[in-house]
C-alpha cells in the first residue's frame, strides 16, 4: 500500500486531524511494525523513527490537496473525501489491516507528538537490539535512548518510556504478529 492511503486511513480514524509530522511519523511506524502493509522504510533521525517515503507521501498529499497542513495540524484537504472514494473502491484494506490501524490509533491517540517521539525510539532501540545483537537487555536500550534523546528527555522521560514501550507497544504487536 502506498504511504498516502495509510496516512488517508489514519486522518479517517483519528477524526481528520493529526497533531504534526512527528506523530503521522510514529502513528505510521507503529502501523508499520504492527504488519500494516505500506511502503515505508524506517531509520533513527532526530525525532526518532523517520521515513523519507512518508514525508514524501505527504508533501505529495499537500500538494495536491489530498492533505492540509495549518499550524501544524495535518488533516483533511479539499481533494480528500475524493481520493479516498478512490483508493476505498480501488482498494479495501483486508480486516487486519484494518484492525491494526485502529489498534494503533486506540493505543496512542492520547499521547503527544513528544510522548510518540520518546516511546517510538525507544521501542525502535529495542527491536534492533534483538534483531541485531539478540539482546534483550533493558539498560542497554536505555543507554542507547539517552545517547540519542538526552538533550531533549528528562532522565525521568527515558525510564518511562521503556515502561510504558513494555505496556503498550509489545503488546500491540504481539497482538498483530500471530495472525
Amino acid at each position: 500500500m502506498e504511504a498516502r492511503a495509510l496516512i488517508a486511513q489514519l486522518l479517517k480514524y483519528m477524526n481528520g486531524q493529526i497533531h504534526g509530522r512527528v506523530a503521522l511519523q510514529k502513528l505510521l511506524y507503529f502501523c508499520k511494525v504492527c504488519g500494516a502493509d505500506v511502503d515505508a522504510s524506517y531509520r533513527l533521525y532526530i525525532y526518532g523513527p523517520y521515513s523519507q517515503q512518508v514525508a514524501d507521501a505527504l508533501q505529495d498529499g499537500i500538494i495536491d490537496h489530498i492533505f492540509a497542513e495549518h499550524n501544524g495540524l495535518i488533516g483533511e484537504g479539499e481533494e480528500f473525501q475524493e481520493y479516498y472514494r478512490e483508493i476505498s473502491s480501488s482498494w479495501a484494506p483486508d480486516d487486519d489491516q484494518e484492525q491494526i490501524v485502529k489498534d494503533v490509533v486506540d493505543t496512542f491517540k492520547a499521547e503527544t507528538a513528544k510522548q510518540l517521539e520518546i516511546i517510538a525510539t525507544t521501542f525502535f532501540i529495542d527491536c534492533q537490539q534483538k534483531a541485531l545483537f539478540s539482546q534483550d537487555d533493558k539498560n542497554i536500550v536505555l543507554d542507547k535512548v539517552r545517547r540519542a534523546k538526552s538533550a531533549r528527555f528528562s532522565e525521568q522521560e527515558i525510564q518511562e518510556s521503556y515502561g510504558i514501550m513494555m505496556e503498550k507497544c509489545v503488546p500491540l504487536v504481539k497482538k498483530h504478529m500471530v495472525r
